[in-house]
């Protein structure tokens, strides 16, 4: 989990190289479909939408090719300061790509928002693949429905119905991708998953719980960040993680009575950041308020990098 780099051993100028942003509406699937792609998890997933904040690279080296996936935050409606941030994110993602892939879900027809979307593409010069993900959930003939209605746009190059819950059309999927890359030197190490930090990975595996165990604002109202992390000599990791809250209240309610919640949060965590790390954890988890950050444009941006 280092800085991209080139990477130039011999065998680098026989693979396929390249740059490949993943976009759709907020819930369609594009981390669930990462995650089965890359094989692990790396990127945090919930039933909420707007649950991705930040552009992070996904890497994955194949015999013939390494694809560096850019999951982007989804696509939505702005309302407040932070989710106009994440839809910068998002577009931001579009610059140096080599392919896109856009997710959607088996709805029968195109959205209104796809279709917005799809009238900023016209300068789009790169090949667009479309995923019909969920196709398990489909009823009647929703998932040929569904690709007829975005084969008419004429913008896809490619268009493949698959599930990423059950990894259904997921090597289609990637053996289409690495069709379309050009030779080059790897970015990465063939070791490599990932671009983020450990801090960052490990404030995200926390905020994902948040998102799966509370609900109104509190998953949108909250940050996590490490304060500290250090291995013991007996090979137990301590790390020390922040939860950042807008209100008393929601204070209150991350911690639970008794402080129900907030073990409840660091026990599904810790197993998480065990399987990360490949290593026992010691987790600690603080609650702090501060008032309105959502709002504050240099909150967000210290807020949503998860640096120590």
């Amino acid at each position: 989990m280092t800085a991209l780099r080139e990477h130039s051993d011999e065998n680098s100028k026989k693979m396929k190289t390249g740059f490949v942003a993943v976009l759709g509406q907020t819930n369609v699937g594009k981390s669930t479909f990462l995650n089965a792609a890359i094989g692990r998890k790396l990127l945090i997933t919930s039933n909420k939408p707007q649950t991705t904040r930040n552009r992070i690279r996904c890497v994955l080296t194949t015999d013939k090719a390494q694809i560096v996936f850019v999951d982007t935050p989804g696509l939505h409606k702005p309302g407040d300061q932070l989710s106009r941030h994440i839809l910068r994110e998002a577009r931001r993602a579009l610059r140096g790509m080599d392919l896109l892939v856009y997710v959607v879900e088996p709805w029968g027809a195109i959205p209104e928002l796809d279709r917005k979307i799809f009238d900023e593409w016209n300068d789009i010069d790169v090949p667009i693949i479309l995923l019909v993900n969920k196709i398990d959930q489909a009823k009647g003939n929703a998932v040929e429905e569904t690709l007829i209605a975005y084969e008419k746009t004429g913008l896809f190059a490619e268009l493949i119905p698959i599930s990423a819950m059950r990894w259904q059309g997921i090597h289609d999927v990637i053996d289409t991708i690495s069709e379309y890359l050009s030779p080059g030197l790897l970015l990465f190490s063939p070791e490599e998953t990932s671009d983020q930090t450990e801090d960052f990975l490990i404030a995200e595996l926390i905020r994902e719980k948040i998102f799966r165990l509370t609900h109104k604002e509190i998953p949108y109202s909250t940050a996590v960040r490490l304060k500290w992390l250090n291995e013991r000599d007996d090979g137990i990791i301590e790390i020390k993680a922040e939860i950042i809250v807008e209100r008393d209240s929601q204070k209150g309610i991350l911690i639970g009575k008794g402080g129900k919640m907030i073990k409840k949060i660091g026990s599904l965590a810790r197993t998480d950041i065990e399987s990360l790390l490949g290593s026992r954890v010691f987790l600690e988890t603080i609650v702090k308020v501060k008032a309105n950050w959502t709002n504050d444009a240099d909150q967000i941006e210290q807020l949503t990098h998860s640096t120590r």
